[in-house]
């Protein structure tokens, strides 16, 4: 049975990390899809009919067939897609990079998926474009012509970005005409500028070019273009950019851009966008739930210009708008006691693709089994990790384990986790000796700091403290508490019979500050955002022992 209990209000719409919004409406439904990077599936489909009510109806990319991460860095996977519509066909655009390391940034094949009910979870086989690129975007123009444009590179060296387009067959993905290179942004054109996340519009005969500009962190906007046809040339809007909190750091909604938007069934018009809620003013450090999808208004001035918000910055409150005013934040609760199959809650995700299911509903009814594989939390494959969302700062992660480790490879447990870099656990662990006994091992890792000349590397950027807290008995449940608030969490722990762990006190054994799931190591990106997880380990061996997990709770504080 999984709960979900409504809460409060807010904007963002879409609350914990979902970058990259592309928004779509057919009829009185409305679609939303964002990033999931190294996620497996790929592509959550969120689906609406009034704006404000969201419901995560499944994902797009959803097999190794179309999403193989294995070994895929942390960061890379899938990218920013687009959502788009044509004669009774959904179509999603992606780009997966399976090579995004400091050393070695490979420019991938952008594709696209296909699927006429999009409510059925079934999604074709990716067909690819020929261009090398990311943030493509399909546009059917008024006379059958179909346009490929991306975010992509004028050579390897300078590293310029820019706009780049052309003519597809939209059966084969094939180039009908040679790419070319469209628009530059409006920012100096340099290696920082990065216009990227192109979306092609024809309203009222005029074609509108939207995109991201200025990177992803504190100079992040968009701005807005029109001309006479889907490749321009493009004429400025003189209040470019139309969406950047940047200009103000003491707002409490920054990182604002990589906008789409929607006309709705009554003319209106709609966007979203990505923004981080700093928990401090102008402090960067304390954004663990990452880049979320945020809701406005969209009107036109009498030039015919778009205009984002009312031309205010972007906030937590959408005002001067009539919708209804809904919460978004909400009690998760899952105790897998009517699952039937070993299918569970879409909200879920595992690290990469799995090489083979881990996971079982079924083996012990009521239990989440997870049989342990050799890889540990922080190794660059799929560990046997179960992962969700954080959706509020203030938020309680609470599960309750069944394991009996036997000796002290073997491990199972909780962890707020960010990726292979940045991770914090507290799990259950064997003894050396293999004789029984039991350890609450809480194992934290921080970047760290550079001292003297020496340079950090991907092998020496994090710092890691592990600490042991000895168990009372070899075989009692064990509930596991991860508490975080604004700007730090706690890990703790209970131990005691199922009927009375609810009243034992619990054993906080570390608290940590959050600037270690918001500052990444050195050479690492900061895209995603905080996840609670479920995990079992045989830490480099194989493991034949399980471990049972009771239920899943997620509770959203103030």
């Amino acid at each position: 049975m999984t709960l979900a209990l409504t809460m409060d209000s807010i904007n963002p719409i879409l609350p914990g990390w979902n970058p990259d919004p592309t928004i779509l409406r057919v009829g009185s439904n409305y679609f939303i899809a964002t990033s999931t990077f190294e996620y497996f599936p790929g592509h959550p489909i969120y689906h609406s009919t009034n704006l404000v009510d969201w419901e995560l109806i499944g994902h797009a990319l959803n097999k190794p067939s179309q999403l193989s991460l294995f070994g895929t860095p942390s960061d890379a996977g899938a990218w920013a897609p687009g959502l788009r519509y044509h004669n009774g066909t959904f179509y999603l655009t992606s780009t997966v990079r399976y090579v995004y390391t400091y050393e070695l940034r490979l420019f991938p094949r952008s594709f696209f998926v296909t699927t006429t009910d999009i409510f059925s979870n079934e999604w074709s086989d990716p067909v690819y474009f020929d261009a090398l690129g990311y943030d493509a975007d399909l546009f059917w123009d008024i006379n059958g012509d179909v346009y490929n444009t991306w975010s992509g590179i004028n050579n390897a060296i300078d590293k310029i970005y820019g706009i780049y387009q052309n003519k597809i067959d939209i059966t084969t993905g094939n180039s009908l005409t040679p790419a070319e290179l469209i628009f530059t942004g409006t920012l100096p054109d340099n290696s920082s500028a990065r216009p990227e996340g192109p979306h092609i519009y024809l309203i009222n005969s005029t074609y509108y070019l939207l995109i991201a500009e200025g990177g992803s962190g504190p100079a992040h906007q968009s701005t807005i273009q029109r001309g006479p046809s889907p490749s321009g040339p493009w004429e400025n809007n003189p209040a470019n950019p139309i969406l950047f909190n940047g200009a103000n750091l003491s707002l409490p909604v920054q990182y604002t851009g990589h906008a789409d938007i929607v006309q709705a069934l009554n003319g209106e018009w709609w966007g979203v966008a990505l923004g981080v809620r700093p928990q401090t003013e102008g402090d960067f450090d304390h954004i663990q739930l990452g880049r979320e999808t945020f809701l406005f208004p969209v009107t036109f001035d009498s030039d015919g210009w778009p205009v984002f918000n009312h031309g205010l910055p972007l906030s937590t409150e959408i005002t001067g708008v009539e919708l209804p005013d809904k919460p978004h934040r909400s009690i998760f609760y899952d105790d897998f006691s009517t699952s039937s199959s070993s299918t569970f809650d879409n909200s879920y995700y595992f690290l990469r693709t799995p090489y083979k299911p881990f996971h079982s509903l079924t083996t012990r009814p009521g239990f989440l089994r997870l049989l342990a594989n050799a890889y540990a939390l922080g190794d660059r494959d799929s560990p046997a990790l179960i992962l969700r969302k954080q959706t509020s700062y203030a938020e309680r992660f609470e599960i309750v384990l069944d394991f009996m480790p036997n000796n002290n490879l073997t491990e199972a447990g909780a962890t707020v986790f960010y990726g292979d870099f940045a991770h914090n656990d507290i799990g259950v662990m064997g003894g050396a000796d293999g004789g029984g006994e039991r350890f609450i091992v809480t194992r934290l890792t921080r970047p760290a700091e550079q001292v003297g000349p020496w340079a950090l590397t991907t092998t020496n950027s994090t710092v890691t403290t592990i600490t042991y807290t000895p168990l009372s008995t070899k075989s009692d449940p064990v509930k596991l508490v991860i508490a975080g608030n604004s700007t730090s969490y706690n890990l703790g722990f209970s131990e005691g019979k199922y009927t009375d762990l609810d009243a034992v006190e619990i054993t906080y054994t570390a608290t940590f500050d959050s600037v270690s799931m918001s500052v990444m190591p050195v050479n690492d990106f900061f895209f995603k955002g905080a996840s609670f997880g479920v995990y079992n380990t045989g830490n480099g061996r194989p493991s034949l022992t399980p471990a049972d997990f009771k239920y899943w709770k997620q509770v959203p504080g103030g």
